[in-house]
């Protein structure tokens, strides 16, 4: 019985833990695709690309390179703006109740761990009183 305590308290941890890492990206307003195209974006953003060829109007290599080049700045500007309206949408009253979300969530985290020790002490107490006997 005080094991499916302790192992209910644990797994109540985790879920908490789950659902607060949720909330906040609801509250940021973020997906995970998006997580997922922002951190590719600066994965992408480390590896550079260049060329010794003579840019010649009438090179398909360099008709390749401009189209290439065109879609990225779009792109570019596309995640500017993005991080620019995610800068903008943090200063408004959602961040304060992301403040309030985080801080009771610590506070929950902090008593579940609490009530976790303090059953695994009960716990040992009960088996050092039951070896005395």
């Amino acid at each position: 019985m005080f094991h499916k305590t302790v192992s209910f308290v644990h797994k109540l941890r985790v879920y908490f833990l789950i659902v607060i890492v949720i909330g906040f990206f609801a509250v940021v307003g973020l997906n995970p695709v998006d997580v997922g195209v922002f951190f590719g974006a600066k994965i992408g953003s480390a590896i550079g690309m260049s060329t010794s060829v003579v840019e010649n109007p009438f090179s398909r290599l360099a008709l390749q390179l401009s189209e290439k080049e065109e879609r990225l700045n779009k792109l570019e500007k596309e995640l500017n703006e993005k991080e620019k309206n995610l800068g903008e949408h943090s200063k408004t009253e959602d961040s304060q109740l992301l403040l309030w979300l985080m801080a009771s969530g610590i506070i929950a985290l902090f008593i579940l761990i609490a009530l976790n020790y303090y059953l695994d002490w009960k716990r040992k107490r009960i088996k050092t009183s039951n070896s005395l006997r």
